[in-house]
């Protein structure tokens, strides 16, 4: 079978498969969700103790290094919408908004949180122990999916 009708037949079967086995489907009515080990919120400040930034963090832990990893990442700036929230009757804690690279309403949940204040950005600490293009990221739809 020719590399142009393989690539489409297994795209029709791998991600169906990963959906049908992941618990709950990751993406269903305009809405990408997952699940992370971890959702930081964060609040930066510089050396003179004033408030720099608010960002979201989100943590992959890794057994090999016994160590969360950070796989993204977003300012909150003056959108509340991506304030974590815990969910009702859960020890979920949630962070949706709108997604403009994907198009896509997103949902991201963690068992862990934590919120930090700080002088350094846990971030950027972070890239040193794991660059950023060695990362995971946050789920990516495929292009026959977007809108």
């Amino acid at each position: 079978m020719s590399t142009d009708l393989l690539l489409p037949l297994l795209r029709g079967i791998v991600f169906p498969l990963l959906v049908s086995t992941s618990g709950h489907a990751p993406y269903s009515r305009g809405e990408l969700r997952e699940r992370v080990d971890l959702i930081e919120l964060n609040h930066r400040y510089d050396d003179l103790g004033r408030h720099a930034y608010d960002q979201v963090i989100f943590y992959e832990w890794s057994p090999d290094f016994c160590r969360f990893h950070v796989i993204a990442w977003c300012l909150i700036e003056n959108d509340e919408s991506r304030l974590p929230t815990q969910l009702a009757g859960s020890r979920d804690h949630v962070v949706r908004w709108y997604d403009r690279d994907e198009k896509i309403q997103r949902e991201i949940r963690a068992s862990l949180f934590r919120e930090t204040w700080s002088k350094t950005d846990p971030e950027r600490a972070n890239k040193k122990l794991l660059d950023e293009k060695h990362r995971v990221s946050l789920m990516r739809l495929p292009q026959r999916i977007r809108r």
